[in-house]
């Protein structure tokens, strides 16, 4: 009898899972660890020299660091009606610091300080333009989308302009980005 060789069954190579999407941070949600905000601003600004009320823009670039610290730099820019002849009130207040998240699937909460300098024109004869502001507040971001958030914030505003210190409050609507 002849013996015929049999063929043995290869084993079977399982097949590699599929890698997994890179987590940008290490929170509840696949998320991103940037985010730009560029909103539109109320000020209502308040000295012995002159007080109005001003609108203009806010953006801030927010990087987080784990899930619930970011630091955040924020620019803000205020225009005010005519106040003396042909002065209008110009605002500029930037500045950096700790963001504290509460990062949720569709809402996220937070707070902020952001401690930097302030610029106002008109100069007046009792100081110069530039002065030292301290911002604290917080708010509430929406996810539209997965890169897209409406943004709700509210800040105390203490800025040392004109050899005082003033007491301001600003309101932000707008656009957070993700990336």
């Amino acid at each position: 009898a002849l013996a015929v060789p049999m063929e043995l069954p290869e084993p079977a190579i399982p097949n590699p899972s599929p890698n997994p999407t890179p987590r940008w941070i290490y929170t509840d949600r696949d998320d991103y660890r940037w985010q730009l905000f560029l909103g539109v601003s109320f000020e209502r600004f308040r000295s012995s020299i002159y007080s109005a009320s001003a609108v203009g823009t806010d953006t801030s670039l927010t990087y987080f660091l784990n899930d619930w610290l970011g630091a955040e730099g924020q620019v803000a820019t205020f225009f005010a009606p005519q106040i003396l002849e042909h002065e209008h009130i110009k605002l500029v207040n930037y500045g950096v610091g700790p963001r504290i998240t509460w990062r949720r699937p569709r809402w996220e909460p937070w707070f902020h300080g952001i401690f930097g300098g302030t610029h106002a024109l008109p100069q007046t004869a009792l100081s110069g333009q530039n002065g030292f502001a301290i911002q604290l507040g917080g708010g509430a971001d929406y996810r539209l989308a997965p890169r897209l958030s409406l943004r709700l914030e509210l800040d105390y505003v203490r800025t040392r302009l004109f050899n005082q210190w003033q007491d301001n409050g600003q309101g932000d609507l707008g656009l957070v980005f993700h990336f």
